[in-house]
């Protein structure tokens, strides 16, 4: 009886020890190895190819995103014990108040760009986008002077809803030449900014036509 109890007791112990190694391996980051930043940046240059003025664009919505990288705080790189939660909040304008499908197209790129990037790929893990609009309906924010700005208030806030660590997302302004896409990543636990990536794009020609079919409301937006 003895014996058999010893038996039950390190079958017992092994399969804890095992379970543990398990979730201990889950929330371990896994490091990028030289082939997955080789593939990173295969990927990165086929996203670029060609000589469309949408490529242009991608190009310095890609440079905005490596300003970002490159400024993320330094306690944000190196989490032993697991990725960081990055939420991403759709780009809209500079008010809050509009998200047209060119403000969709940058989204997307900046999501996408932000996932091949080292620094964020070794540390972050984007787990949600998020409709502004949407998101501050069903939140249905305090703060109703100033519903639409992601302030150090609603970063917290979204931060214990949604179990992030940190929010990503940015806005547009635009002048009579230029389009500025501001970058920002902002931390949930203290609200503050990590992260900033700003780039202006050119309203040459074939962009100003582009922003004409794509001035349209975009997905999200009645």
């Amino acid at each position: 009886m003895k014996k058999t109890r010893n038996l039950f007791l390190m079958f017992s112990l092994l399969l804890l020890s095992s379970c543990l190694r398990m979730n201990l391996e889950d929330i371990t980051p896994a490091g990028l190895s030289p082939d997955d930043l080789r593939n990173l940046q295969q990927v990165e240059k086929e996203m670029l190819r060609g000589y469309t003025f949408e490529t242009l664009v991608d190009e310095k919505i890609l440079q905005a995103v490596k300003q970002m990288a490159s400024t993320l705080k330094p306690e944000y790189k190196g989490f032993h014990l697991g990725k960081y939660k990055l939420g991403f909040l759709e780009i809209s304008d500079i008010d809050r108040m509009t998200v047209t499908k060119f403000h969709n197209y940058i989204t997307e790129k900046t999501l996408t760009f932000s996932f091949l990037q080292p620094e964020i790929a070794r540390n972050l893990s984007i787990v949600e986008r998020f409709l502004i609009k949407d998101m501050l309906r069903e939140l249905n924010f305090e703060n109703q002077r100033h519903p639409t700005i992601v302030d150090q208030k609603l970063a917290q806030h979204l931060g214990r809803v949604y179990h992030l660590d940190i929010i990503e997302t940015g806005v547009t302004t635009e002048t009579a030449d230029f389009i500025d896409v501001n970058l920002r990543m902002i931390e949930t636990r203290r609200g503050r900014i990590v992260a900033v990536g700003s780039v202006k794009i050119e309203k040459t020609e074939p962009v100003r036509e582009w922003l004409k079919e794509t001035g349209r409301v975009g997905v999200g937006w009645k």
